[in-house]
């Protein structure tokens, strides 16, 4: 009998006493007045939120949850009302997003229901959290350049998806205890160690960026002038295929579904990186990655 991944039983009880993912509807113009809604691929509309009422329960719980899940108790930053110029930017990006991937982007997105932006001293670039179900959130700072945008709402959708999945399928080993497990070293993050299933989540996130950038690279768009894909791709790929190998290295810390992802994912990024590689004609500048 599958084990049922103990982190669905907080995730159920989250659902059962918020409305996150069944948000305000557009017959309520107070509701409305939270987000600014975007249409994205699939038919399914994304909020981004725009006004910030802490006296509003929805608002004041979406905040108390993101503080207790991607916050410090000294952190000085927080989520700030989206201004209509940085709701503008997260939808070319998603248009960005679906012209080069579209297969992908629809299936990505489909976990996305709601963008925070946010601001202060020691931001992280983009984040989201398991206990902020279809929520991600993104510095200010990134949301004056579309390709940045679009990496980062890709990473973020990413990570939800394998949320998602976790939920349904045994990705890690049964009792599996991210603090006991395998501990791996990236080396492009000095004196790092992450734990098996970060290092998992963080290689299902570059092959995603590799064939992203392959894409791009193959299908120069408008939205993403200027960007050095070849060498977004190369970066990404990389560090995929090192993460890849380590995790593949340590195959007890896996479930059946895990140990058959890991090979999926080593599949796909073969396929990424037998891609012809583009010769660019002309300075660019590189994706953040």
């Amino acid at each position: 009998m599958r084990e049922r991944d103990p982190r669905a039983d907080a995730t159920a009880d989250f659902l059962s006493r918020t409305d996150l993912v069944a948000p305000p509807g557009p017959d309520s113009s107070r509701a409305d007045a939270r987000f600014t809604q975007l249409g994205v691929p699939g038919g399914r509309t994304v909020r981004v939120l725009s006004r910030i009422d802490d006296g509003d329960a929805w608002t004041a719980q979406f905040q108390r949850i993101f503080r207790a899940g991607l916050t410090e108790p000294d952190s000085r930053y927080g989520t700030v009302p989206a201004t209509s110029r940085e709701a503008e930017v997260v939808s070319e990006a998603v248009r960005l997003l679906g012209a080069v991937l579209p297969r992908t982007t629809l299936s990505v997105l489909s976990h996305l229901a709601f963008v925070g932006v946010v601001e202060g001293p020691g931001a992280f670039e983009s984040a989201s959290d398991r206990r902020v179900p279809r929520a991600v959130f993104i510095n200010r700072c990134a949301l004056d350049d579309v390709p940045r945008t679009a990496e980062a709402v890709l990473h973020e959708c990413v990570h939800q998806k394998l949320y998602d999945i976790q939920l349904v399928h045994p990705i890690y080993r049964a009792a599996y205890d991210a603090e006991k497990a395998a501990v791996i070293r990236p080396p492009w993050h000095e004196n790092a160690e992450w734990s098996f299933d970060r290092a998992l989540a963080a290689a299902h996130v570059y092959v995603h960026l590799a064939a992203f950038y392959t894409a791009l690279e193959h299908r120069p768009q408008p939205l993403a002038q200027g960007v050095d894909a070849a060498t977004g791709r190369a970066g990404s790929a990389g560090r995929a295929r090192f993460l890849l190998a380590a995790v593949a290295g340590v195959p007890a810390e896996s479930g059946p579904a895990g140990v058959r992802f890991v090979e999926w994912l080593t599949a796909r990024l073969r396929q990424i990186e037998a891609c012809p590689v583009v010769s660019a004609k002309q300075p660019q500048k590189q994706g953040v990655l």
